[in-house]
């Protein structure tokens, strides 16, 4: 095949403006490798300088294209071999998935649909009926996703027991009965959630995210702790222009306004109602971390103790790395809150650190781990019993099993450490629950 000289003069024009384009992230992470893959781009380009009629260089110039994350530059070959060649089926099945890959739908179904003109392979013809029902699903303004899960858990502290042997009260020291020290139970795990995301269609390609979930925890001997939940939640997605709305010199920052409502229910009685509104501000640095910085005010009802109503005001502040080599994702949070209620010795102040490690493991495992401390110092003595300083730890481990498609299994272990100044406070359990997960709803 013989290449005209216009089309030579257009193709080398084309790679030499997008020869450092990078507009999607790289398939390969390693940067060591990322870096040969980015000379040996270079070098092809260069062969073709010297042998512009060599197909074999052309492919290999896309491909190695695609693979550091030049789609365009890719897509700039095949659209300058089509201009030469409009038969070739080939190179339009790779500029429809590309199209799809950029998010660019009509023209990557155009680009589909006419590799069928040509009477492809089965298989061929398979992969191309694939991506068309994937565009026709992400050209959907609402995107659904739920999500069940049964299990059980195991703990050690069933009955919400007390970690003290006395309890001071005064000038009088009184002894903790066995039956209110922490005992044994289990208890079966239900949870459903319901998240939808509805495309604004906006050229910035903000978003509004829906989130329901419900759960229960309830127990085998101690059924008046038996405990359920309700989330509803509503987040407002507004990607920033990062040349006039970029902080922190953050890359693609978004920020996002949020309304959440729970609800907590106690052996069929309320207990709790709180609703909390979000400013979250996040995006990428240079270093290659993530960041989210976030402000939320949270106001609280307990049916239980008016003098416990109040709000929360808390900043937060986090960053999450990624370990190239073992593709390890880290990272830590810091919280900071202020709590103001009804009677002012519920007053507090709240200082709280979080470390968190995952990794993917072999066998489709992903294991992950969470470390979190908390210090809450009250502002006045609680009647009869003193000042009140909490301290709270817990650690937990999740190993997670992916089983096909639809299902999953969750393995945990979460050890809890409260300790208090006042005896009452003072809880200590360790849980194992093991939980099966299913997401494939029509």
């Amino acid at each position: 095949m013989k290449l005209s000289k216009p089309f030579l003069s257009m193709l080398i024009a084309f790679l030499s403006m997008h020869s450092l384009a990078q507009n999607v992230v790289p398939t390969i992470s390693d940067p060591q490798a990322l870096e040969v893959l980015e000379k040996k781009k270079e070098q092809t380009f260069q062969k073709l300088f010297k042998d512009p009629t060599n197909l074999s260089l052309l492919f290999e110039y896309a491909n190695l294209s695609i693979v550091v994350g030049d789609l365009e530059g890719a897509i700039g070959v095949f659209e300058q071999m089509l201009i030469y060649d409009s038969e070739l089926p080939r190179i339009r099945l790779e500029l429809g998935v590309l199209y799809f890959r950029l998010g660019a739908f009509a023209l990557a179904n155009n680009y589909l649909k006419s590799v069928k003109e040509f009477n492809p392979p089965p298989e061929v013809e398979a992969k191309v009926d694939q991506f068309l029902e994937a565009i026709v699903s992400a050209e959907e303004p609402f995107q659904w996703q739920q999500n069940l899960s049964i299990g059980f858990k195991r703990t050690t502290n069933g009955n919400s027991g007390i970690n003290a042997d006395f309890i001071e009260i005064g000038d009088f020291l009184l002894e903790v009965d066995q039956e209110s020290k922490r005992q044994s139970d289990r208890s079966s795990l239900y949870n459903y959630s319901l998240s939808i995301d509805q495309d604004l269609n906006h050229p910035r390609g903000d978003n509004i995210q829906y989130f329901f979930s419900y759960g229960a925890d309830r127990f085998d001997t101690y059924t008046q702790f038996d405990v359920q939940s309700n989330v509803i939640s509503v987040r407002r997605n507004f990607n920033l222009d990062e040349n006039f709305f970029s902080f922190f010199n953050l890359e693609d920052p978004v920020f996002a306004p949020n309304i959440n409502l729970l609800r907590v229910v106690l052996n069929r009685q309320e207990i709790l109602r709180s609703g909390r509104i979000s400013l979250d501000y996040s995006g990428q640095l240079d270093n290659g971390s993530s960041m989210l910085f976030s402000y939320y005010r949270d106001e609280k009802i307990f049916r239980s103790g008016r003098q416990k109503n109040g709000r929360v005001n808390g900043i937060s502040f986090g960053q999450s790395y990624v370990w190239s080599g073992p593709q390890a994702l880290y990272g830590y949070k810091i919280i900071l809150e202020n709590y103001r209620a009804n009677t002012d010795y519920e007053f507090y102040e709240n200082y709280g650190l979080e470390f968190s490690y995952s990794q993917p493991l072999g066998e489709n495992w992903q294991f992950s781990s969470k470390y979190s401390y908390q210090d809450k110092s009250h502002d006045k003595n609680y009647p009869l019993f003193g000042a009140r300083h909490d301290q709270m730890e817990s650690v937990r481990f999740n190993m997670l099993k992916s089983i096909g498609a639809c299902w999953s299994l969750n393995l945990g272990l979460i050890f809890n450490d409260s300790r208090s100044t006042i005896s009452i406070y003072k809880r200590r359990a360790n849980n194992f629950s093991a939980q099966i997960n299913y997401q494939c709803f029509k």
